[in-house]
């Protein structure tokens, strides 16, 4: 539960760290097969294929998992259902709803597509995010998908082909 809480204040702090690695203009991503080949990373029970152009890095901040690339990050946090009595009956839909609570996003409501609930969040510093979760066997995974807010209607459709290929164990 503390983590859920932390969420936001770690989340700043990434996109502060963040923005100090991509470039002043961002690329414009025209169509999927410009941003790379096809690579499936995997880390603390979650895959994800995202593309050749993204490298993991150690997260300095906590995030079991963080890959970036010149464009965008991406971020997991992985939630044992251990951290709080009833998580593990809580739906996709219940995680993400106390998540927004718990980090004071009562001006937005959560979204699903094709099985998929997520939110997005406009932050400070001119980015933007977009935070997946997913229920596993034994815990919740956050999957954070960030950019400048001025490549969000460029980027939307790649971080939600990515957000489907997310497998959780």
């Amino acid at each position: 539960m503390r983590r859920i809480i932390l969420l936001s204040t770690v989340l700043l702090l990434l996109l502060g760290s963040l923005c100090g690695c991509l470039p002043k203009k961002m690329m414009v991503i025209p169509d999927e097969e410009s941003i790379g080949e096809a690579k499936t990373f995997e880390k603390e029970g979650l895959t994800i294929t995202l593309t050749d152009e993204f490298v993991e890095q150690e997260s300095q901040l906590g995030f079991d998992a963080y890959y970036v690339t010149d464009f965008c990050g991406v971020v997991v946090l992985k939630e044992e259902f251990s951290l709080k009595e009833g998580m593990a009956e809580e739906s996709p839909e219940e995680y993400v709803n106390n998540v927004m609570k718990n980090n004071g996003h009562t001006d937005i409501t959560a979204q699903h597509k094709d099985g998929l609930w997520f939110y997005e969040t406009p932050s400070s510093g001119g980015n933007f995010v977009r935070s997946y979760s997913y229920k596993g066997s034994d815990a919740f995974y956050i999957v954070q998908f960030i950019c400048r807010a001025s490549d969000a209607e460029t980027l939307g459709d790649t971080f939600y082909l990515w957000a489907q290929s997310v497998k959780v164990k």
